[in-house]
């Protein structure tokens, strides 16, 4: 009735075919050639090898004495056959066929210098056996799904399937439950407590994946915690044997099965039960690549769901045949690689780009009362208007895009108090930020609302000002360019994530000096202290499904202080009052040497966080006024830039005041 294991079933026709090789001379990773197939040396290269994570499968059984899997063998393993003849659960205490020892190998051998290794070689392996084919599937299903959920074990390998000829066409649920007699509620268990099954697609060559990895089409429930594996051959095509994913589509992948007749190298290597190791080819091989990238990707997601973590695998799954996901590839080849990008941190840098263009924001409105400082009439009161724009940058750095700021200002205020020593006033003022990353179609915008005060103190050639405001951001993010979805069917979406939070901030600058007059130039000596704080607001993405990040709330300050030197002087020309001027400064910054928010991706936390930015910030301006005597009126044009060790700012200002 079953075809149980396709080693059994398709063993004739050279599906899954076994021939010893001498490995000897070959290098470990280098000697299972599907590790490279499927970008695995990226995620152990990183330090992920399914450390910690508990991997069952259903087969034939494990050689527990080889020693690829010394002391990775769980003690909760269960023999179904040898259970139902003594009366209580029995341990897997060997493999009478070896089917079951070649799987596990495929997805867990240890890394230990010899032979080969498995996607996941830190797992641990929880294997359910079917006693050598005396358990029907449906036994197996009803018995070992229970079991492995009640281990704790989150991914099952079922290399095992049925004769499809014994299903006939339009076959559907009454067939199924007849033919599989309790086997479907038990996966709906399994489901609903979150264990995935990977089924192998079938080596039949046919059109559609077999039953047992198509049952989401009949059940839909299933979908969630199913996947289906089609094999490929060491050139990246589908294998002569394997099924089509067909209307498993939706659940399906592909992973690397090898190809060729009884002792083709083509084949795939990995553990023979009572010793050394052989290569074998099917769809069988294929299933636990994929059963051990799940376990890789939740160690690298410790607390993501497991649904996700499915999801995940055929998200980042590189796109094979017609473009998008088909009938023949499903969602394309499993990448390994494309897993561990996901978590790149140029994925996120946006988040930390944006909160560092609104420092600069907010810099430019604390300077902003200052900059039409022309002598007036005494006892006069003044309106004023300021504009700006300004861009910045920060330098590309090992894994993080270099990042370009602009900002536009408009501010205005008025003057309340205005004495020979003292003038004082309010402002308002707005901010319109966009932010972008080099190579990249990442992006941020902000409208920036500011209120302010001012003052200002003169006193026998000592002078001092300051001020200070609160601001308000409404921001937005938008990633377009998404680590880990390279070649996948998902890119050729334009897949967009698109937030937006609240932000909170405070600036506030103090400048003081004394002022000498040199006769032909005034020079100020002055220090300076600029501090800014923001509080930003928690966040979900939306528009990409498993991908999108979560922002956490949290908050970021700066302050810098240090020194500078000002050279004015004062002339008419042609009935205008000129007043030229140059600045100099530095500023020793404390507190972060660069910006960073707190972000979570399938319940990972994980900082955005530009490159160091550097503590020594040198300042340069220049600025012409122009007054009109005895009308009131003033203006400016000026130039400003900062540089530091990763970053350059620089703004051109406009400003207009009217005394009266």
């Amino acid at each position: 009735m079953f075809a149980l294991y396709f080693w059994r079933a398709l063993a004739g026709a050279s599906a899954l075919a076994f021939c010893g090789i001498a490995v000897a001379e070959e290098r470990e990773a280098d000697a299972q050639w599907g590790l490279a197939a499927v970008n695995a040396q990226k995620a152990h290269e990183a330090g992920y090898s399914g450390k910690g994570v508990r991997v069952g499968f259903i087969d034939s059984g494990l050689d527990i004495g080889h020693s690829e899997f010394t002391g990775r063998v769980s003690p909760d393993s269960l023999d179904i056959d040898a259970s139902f003849a003594a009366g209580r659960a029995m341990p897997v205490r060997g493999d009478e066929e070896g089917h079951g020892t070649f799987i596990a190998g495929v997805m867990a051998a240890g890394r230990d210098g010899k032979g080969m290794h498995g996607i996941a070689y830190d797992a641990l392996l929880v294997p359910v056996s079917d006693g050598a084919g005396r358990v029907p599937l449906a036994a197996l299903i009803r018995y070992g799904h229970p079991h492995l959920a009640e281990q704790g074990v989150e991914f099952v390998n079922a290399s095992v399937g049925v004769d499809e000829s014994e299903v006939p066409a339009g076959a559907g649920q009454a067939f199924i439950e007849g033919y599989l007699p309790d086997a479907v509620p038990a996966l709906r268990e399994a489901a609903r407590r979150g264990v995935v099954t990977v089924w192998a697609a079938g080596n039949d060559a046919g059109e559609n994946a077999e039953l047992q990895a198509r049952l989401p089409h009949y059940y839909p429930e299933l979908e969630e915690t199913t996947l289906s594996v089609v094999a490929l051959d060491r050139a990246g095509f589908l294998a002569s044997y394997s099924n089509r994913c067909g209307v498993a589509a939706a659940w399906c992948l592909a992973a690397p099965g090898g190809e060729g007749d009884i002792g083709d190298p083509e084949g795939i290597l990995s553990v023979a039960a009572g010793g050394g190791y052989m290569t074998a080819s099917g769809t069988s091989v294929s299933a636990p690549h994929v059963t051990g990238a799940l376990a890789v990707a939740r160690q690298i997601f410790p607390q993501a769901d497991t649904r996700d973590l499915r999801r995940l695998l055929l998200q980042t799954a590189v796109d094979l045949g017609a473009p998008g996901v088909d009938a023949t590839f499903g969602w394309g080849r499993l990448d390994l690689g494309n897993v561990v990008d996901v978590i790149s941190p140029s994925g996120r840098s946006i988040f930390a780009g944006a909160a560092w263009s609104r420092h600069m924001a907010m810099g430019q409105v604390a300077g902003a009362p200052f900059l039409a400082a022309l002598v007036r009439p005494a006892a006069s009161r003044r309106v004023w208007m300021t504009g700006s724009l300004e861009t910045a940058g920060i330098d590309a750095s090992p894994g993080l895009p270099g990042t370009r700021g602009r900002s536009r200002m408009l501010v205005a205020g008025v003057d309340l108090i205005e004495r020979d020593d003292l003038t004082a006033g309010i402002g308002l003022g707005y901010t319109g930020i966009r932010t972008r990353e080099r190579g990249t179609a990442n992006e941020a915008t902000a409208g920036g609302f500011h209120g302010f005060g001012y003052g200002r103190w003169d006193g026998e050639g000592w002078y001092a000002k300051a001020s200070a405001g609160l601001s308000h951001f409404r921001q937005k993010h938008a990633r377009r360019t998404i680590p880990g979805l390279a070649g996948t069917a998902l890119a050729l979406q334009n897949p967009e994530a698109r937030s937006r939070n609240a932000v909170w901030g405070a600036f506030a600058d103090l400048e003081a000096g004394r002022k000498v007059d040199l006769g032909r130039v005034d020079v100020s000596m002055f220090a300076r202290l600029s501090s800014a704080y923001q509080h930003f607001g928690s966040a979900s993405e939306s528009g990409l499904e498993s991908l999108g990040y979560d922002l956490r709330s949290g908050s970021v300050s700066t302050a810098g202080v240090g020194p500078g030197i000002r050279v004015s002087n004062r002339f008419s020309l042609g009935g205008w009052q000129v007043e030229p001027e140059l600045e100099i400064s530095y500023a020793r910054l404390v507190g972060s040497d660069g910006f960073t928010v707190g972000t979570r991706l399938l319940g990972r936390e994980m900082e955005a966080r530009t490159a160091p930015l550097g503590r020594d910030l040198f300042g340069i301006g220049a600025k012409v006024g122009l007054r009109v005597p005895e009308t009131g009126l003033t203006a400016f044009l000026g130039y400003s830039g900062s540089f530091r060790e990763a970053s350059e700012r620089h703004q051109a200002r406009l400003g207009l005041s009217f005394s009266f």
